[in-house]
């Protein structure tokens, strides 16, 4: 059945995507987060459907009649050259295995053309709801349903990603914080009722399958996310209190074992071994990048066996931070950090391009919320474009603890930015760009 209604949705997913190319991106988007051939158990397995979306929509766009006049902006110029270095970094990789780094670089390929295409398709407010609406689908949906089941099981269920994308729990919590902004701007924008009250309860269980994760690095950023929102509240002072009330029943509530993992925040570099592998592979990372500063050691140069090898015994007092040896049965360990995974993999400058995209989407969106501001305060420009800066930020902060810097909705959120600063006049007619034209003089009545 499941295999039957895969089929079914590809073979509409593409009717709609030749009439509409947006509808394609939105499709791609939802297929690459979401990986539903990894729900199915038949035929459906083997279909290419990502592959499928990706030429229906590039065709649709190419034979569209009607379709934005090409832009680029600053962001879109940074990660064209992101992606261009990492062309140059996959061709000088330090990997043993040259075919698997050209197959990876291919997927992140894939990525980057997710966000140019959202560039490309992208010239109305119709068009970014949609795409919204795709990621909420894809992530919150699925987090929604595992929180279900987290609260049926009194919190002994540990939720987890799929096979697919998203299977690590770590990497699961930063997609959902970084969805969760997005869930609110629904709320926000939203008109029907009943419509708006099953997004408030998503919105509910996806605070509560962030911590049936058990992820620290996760919990922090609910926590950074919760204090960004009270900060802009108009209700300060009623939701600080009913945080002092709830908050330490909801706490009493958990598991033990939630509550044990997240009291060894303070203690983990002394106690925590997955804490300790981590700053293996931190300081790994930063040795590749310090012998190959240009280029790096390519894609998961850290998971490299001989190159992790080869490093291991200059790691202890390596940096002002000491750490026991590495023992020699530890294998590889991923980096578990999105800037020192960029250092590694591509080296100083790779890192330099990619703060530097981050930054600028981040200072993008934010001119974006203050320019919805001056026009109207609850406009649905400015409420989406708090609600990206929220998500860049989670995803800044709870990125340090995950390996995420190719991260398909990372650049699928960029590329909304992108969208909302290069057609703001399109968006916001009465947007004040600072350009003045010459008013029409008056007619004199003779």
């Amino acid at each position: 059945m499941r295999d039957l209604l895969l089929v079914g949705f590809l073979f509409v997913a593409i009717y709609y995507s030749f009439k509409r190319p947006y509808i394609g991106v939105a499709a791609w988007a939802w297929i690459a987060l979401m990986a539903p051939a990894e729900w199915a158990f038949g035929f459906s397995q083997t279909f290419r459907l990502n592959l499928t979306i990706v030429v229906v929509t590039a065709l649709a766009y190419l034979f569209a009649s009607r379709k934005p006049a090409f832009q680029m902006n600053a962001l879109g110029f940074w990660v064209l050259a992101f992606g261009l270095w990492t062309l140059v970094t996959t061709a000088a990789s330090l990997n043993s295995d040259p075919a698997w780094v050209w197959s990876y670089w291919t997927q992140f390929l894939k990525i980057l053309l997710l966000f140019f295409f959202v560039t490309l398709t992208i010239s109305k407010r119709l068009h970014i709801d949609t795409l919204v609406w795709a990621l909420v689908l894809a992530i919150s949906a699925y987090a929604g349903m595992e929180a279900v089941k987290f609260v049926l099981s009194g919190g002994s269920h540990m939720i987890r990603g799929r096979p697919g994308i998203i299977a690590d729990r770590n990497d699961l919590a930063v997609a959902i914080n970084m969805c969760i902004p997005l869930v609110i701007y629904l709320i926000q924008t939203t008109q029907h009722k009943w419509l708006k009250l099953g997004l408030m309860g998503l919105l509910f269980l996806n605070v509560l399958s962030v911590i049936g994760t058990y992820s620290r690095g996760g919990f922090i950023g609910l926590t950074v996310l919760a204090f960004a929102f009270w900060l802009r509240s108009r209700h300060k002072v009623v939701l600080a209190i009913g945080a002092l009330l709830f908050l330490p029943l909801l706490y009493e509530s958990t598991p033990d074992d939630w509550q044990e993992r997240q009291a060894t925040v303070s203690t983990a570099a002394e106690e925590d071994g997955s804490f300790i592998g981590r700053i293996w592979a931190w300081k790994v990372s930063t040795l590749i990048a310090l012998d190959y500063p240009l280029t790096g050691g390519g894609f998961r140069a850290v998971t490299e066996p001989h190159l992790w090898n080869y490093y291991a015994p200059y790691t202890p007092e390596f940096s002002p931070l000491e750490s026991p040896p590495i023992p020699e049965h530890i294998k590889p360990k991923a980096a578990h950090n999105i800037y020192f995974q960029v250092l590694g993999d591509h080296g100083f400058i790779g890192l330099g391009i990619f703060l530097l995209f981050l930054a600028l989407g981040l200072f993008g969106t934010i001119k974006n919320a203050r320019l919805g501001r001056q026009q109207e305060e609850d406009s649905w420009y400015r409420q989406l474009a708090s609600a990206l800066t929220l998500s860049m930020v989670g995803f800044g902060i709870t990125g340090a603890n995950v390996s995420l810097a190719y991260f398909d909705l990372l650049y699928a959120i960029l590329g909304i930015i992108a969208v909302m600063s290069m057609r703001r006049e399109q968006l916001l007619p009465a947007c004040d760009t600072g350009v003045r034209t010459r008013s029409r003089p008056r007619l004199r009545r003779g």
